[in-house]
């Protein structure tokens, strides 16, 4: 009786685990499970069909890097993590702790996804880089007056900056504002966007009024997070000005472009088999 119900458990782990792993798609005979396209429907918040191009683009890329024989050294992979942090003003392993509490990467998975980025970054300049020419100026200028919204910003933040020794005790003010913590300090300021480093000002443009920023170490110790109560209307900065963003815009749009038009024409050619797909909730419902 004992050996009934081992076994039954045992094969019923094994049917669970082809449920959950379960292929759904093969990319040249890599596959794609049901678990991939719904963990990342989960988490990136797309619908199936845009899981399921974003899933096999990737699974591609992989292949593409693999034929170009692409890769990242220690040596190289170390370089960027020193230089993202001192871009932001910290240390290693103050950015370490930085990624800890945004996005709650460990170390190691924080330098995995950064080397896969470089990685991304090396086959998309092979495939793009080669053939692209610098634009015009007039093609600039087009370009500049097409997309107000990209080339403009406002002139200051008023902000309430809200700083501790540790981030958890940051996080719980940060989700009850009006709860009394003695460890957390409160500061109003109205920042100038000519003063702040790039890093703040970008996280400041994109933080909505009436939201916080995400934690970020403070370069003086401990962690802080600000509060975007209210800011200036935007301004548009003068095309000299921005003339250099707009050519770095402008090539960043061609080569996305560039890489649609290469992998959707590989797309044709690859050999993908959709074998099935999970079930929706409109699936479901008829």
């Amino acid at each position: 009786m004992r050996l009934f119900v081992w076994l039954f458990i045992f094969i019923w782990g094994t049917l669970s685990a082809q449920i959950i792993d379960g292929i759904a798609i093969l990319v040249k005979e890599e596959p794609i499970t049901l678990y991939d396209i719904e963990r990342t429907m989960r988490e990136e918040g797309l619908t199936q069909p845009q899981s399921v191009d974003r899933l096999i683009r990737e699974k591609m890329e992989a292949q593409e890097i693999a034929k170009r024989a692409l890769s990242v050294s220690p040596t190289e992979l170390q370089e960027r993590i020193s230089q993202l942090a001192a871009q932001n003003g910290l240390s290693v392993a103050q950015l370490y702790d930085a990624v800890h509490s945004t996005q709650h990467l460990t170390q190691d998975a924080f330098r995995a996804k950064l080397e896969k980025t470089m990685l991304t970054q090396k086959l998309y300049a092979d495939i793009a880089m080669s053939g692209m020419e610098t634009p015009s100026d007039e093609e600039m200028r087009e370009y500049y007056r097409l997309h107000p919204e990209k080339f403009s910003h406002s002139e200051t933040f008023d902000v309430t900056v809200y700083g501790a020794q540790a981030s958890g005790v940051l996080q719980r003010k940060m989700e009850s504002p009006m709860r009394y913590l003695p460890e957390v300090t409160m500061q109003e300021a109205s920042l100038p966007y000519a003063q702040l480093e790039p890093q703040l000002a970008s996280l400041l443009t994109q933080t909505e009024n009436g939201a916080f920023t995400p934690i970020l170490p403070n370069p003086k110790g401990g962690y802080v997070s600000f509060f975007v109560r209210s800011r200036s209307l935007p301004v548009m900065l003068p095309f000299e000005q921005v003339k250099k963003q707009v050519e770095e815009e402008l090539m960043a749009d061609k080569r996305e472009q560039t890489l649609k038009d290469y992998f959707d024409r590989a797309r044709l050619n690859a050999e993908i088999r959709i074998i099935r797909l999970p079930e929706t909730a409109s699936d479901a419902k008829s």
